[in-house]
């Protein structure tokens, strides 16, 4: 009984999950003037007013994507490898909440930038380990799903991809201080995407 309602429960929370992590265009009617060149993480920064709610739905999605994971190691899915990668990106997003970023980063990209303190500052430490997690996640979901073909393969690459290229847009805009917020809001909705696919994936690759 409980063994058949795993998966639309994973689906639920996985949807719940994408939705929460996905909350920051919020911030253009909360905090208008904190998306303004530098990177959608001010929005938790302490001195923001509502840094508060940016830093809980950021908490629930880490819980959600921690339950999801719960819920596959009861549904005992063989390929565990991939759900241990999948609830370190859970705990990666609750550290990356829990830690805002430098407020220096408020002013500009430019002021925190690629720098090295900034890359191993804890908080993009955190948001590294996120992107390795998925990539790894989706690149193995491939390997196993590549014999069947189906729609959940065509899925799982097409996020990868999008992942992937959304990923060096960043990368690029950062560099080139330009585009931050639009290559932010496509990088964070294929993470989103890549939420909702990964468990739905190891499920069905398991039936």
């Amino acid at each position: 009984m409980l063994m058949n309602k795993i998966k639309p429960v994973t689906i639920i929370l996985a949807i719940f999950a994408a939705g929460l992590y996905n909350i920051w265009p919020l911030g253009y009617l909360l905090d208008p003037n904190a998306l303004h060149n530098s990177y959608i993480s001010v929005l938790e920064v302490t001195s923001k007013p509502y840094a508060w709610l940016f830093v809980l739905t950021d908490i629930l999605s880490g819980v959600c994507v921690l339950a999801i994971g719960f819920l596959l190691i009861i549904k005992n899915i063989k390929n565990r490898k991939y759900v241990i990668s999948y609830i370190l990106f859970g705990i990666a997003t609750l550290f990356d909440a829990i830690i805002p970023i430098a407020s220096k980063c408020e002013e500009r990209i430019s002021a925190c930038g690629i720098a090295l303190s900034q890359i191993i500052s804890p908080h993009d430490i955190a948001s590294i380990l996120e992107a390795i997690t998925l990539i790894y996640c989706l690149s193995g979901l491939l390997h196993l799903l590549k014999v069947k073909q189906n729609n959940y393969y065509k899925m799982a690459l097409f996020t990868l991809w999008l992942l992937c290229l959304t990923g060096l847009f960043l990368i690029i805009s950062v560099v080139i201080n330009n585009f931050t917020t639009l290559s932010q809001t496509l990088y964070i909705l294929m993470n989103g995407v890549g939420l909702v696919i990964i468990p739905i994936s190891l499920i069905q690759n398991d039936n």
